[in-house]
């Protein structure tokens, strides 16, 4: 069992309609062996039984609430309002801890609030693990995993969830992040959890299209000229492909 002077982490899980897999998520977080935690669940008013399952365990649960939201990063915007936790952590209604002991492990690298800790995810789908020790040109290709981020919770006094964005809110943040002037993020070699990749609105296909016009913006006023030509040209290039 973890030393309870480890840092106090808050798991925000985010739901909507997720009888199907709520209970397995629920049950990553309350089995794991590393006590000092608090969980909520920001329910956006499930009609298909996701509310009776949180009931079921609402005794190991320290708030939860189940009523409407403008989408997904409206109701994550609630949860870190509720938060007393020094690191916050967002687990989907669809995803789990990767085994019982990963949140203590964890806990170890969590030291310094000035830092966005971050390690791997497994996507479930593909069996692939991703996506190791990120910089600056390889997160203006690709985001890293919300489910491997613990963000210091002084993050969301600076910055919060951009709803103008359906599906890519969590990469304007960690792009908004990367070179911020107090917060560094820190790599950690720990696989965190297990990524539904089958699903919903960031494991599929589907484009947002509102990030996309925003992108290029975004990148030119968090990072330098240089990174800002290189994803330039490398979406000029990819539109080009997609026109022959």
């Amino acid at each position: 069992m973890n030393n309870i002077k480890s840092p106090l982490i808050s798991i925000i899980t985010v739901s909507y309609n997720a009888a199907w897999t709520i209970e397995e998520t629920i049950l990553s977080v309350i089995n794991q062996n590393f006590v000092n935690y608090e969980y909520i669940i920001v329910d956006g008013g499930s009609t298909d039984g996701t509310v009776d399952i949180i009931k079921k365990y609402q005794h190991k649960i320290t708030l939860w609430i189940s009523e409407p939201d403008k989408g997904i990063y409206d109701a994550m915007n609630k949860g870190v309002k509720m938060v007393k936790g020094r690191f916050v952590y967002f687990l989907g209604g669809d995803d789990v801890f990767i085994n019982n002991f990963v949140l203590g492990k964890t806990s170890d690298f969590l030291i310094d609030v000035n830092k966005v800790y971050y390690g791997n995810v497994i996507f479930k789908k593909r069996n692939v693990l991703y996506d190791g020790k990120f910089n600056s040109i390889k997160i203006v290709t690709r985001n890293i995993s919300h489910q491997s981020i613990f963000y210091p919770r002084n993050v969301f006094n600076e910055l919060n969830y951009n709803t103008k964005y359906k599906i890519y809110a969590d990469y304007d943040l960690n792009l908004k992040l990367f070179n911020h002037v107090f917060f560094r993020f820190n790599y950690i070699p720990v696989t965190v959890a297990l990524f539904n990749d089958e699903g919903g609105a960031s494991g599929s296909n589907a484009l947002d299209i509102n990030f996309e016009a925003d992108r290029l913006n975004i990148i030119k006023d968090n990072f330098s000229y240089l990174v800002f030509l290189y994803r330039f040209f490398r979406t000029k290039f990819a539109n080009f492909l997609k026109k022959r």
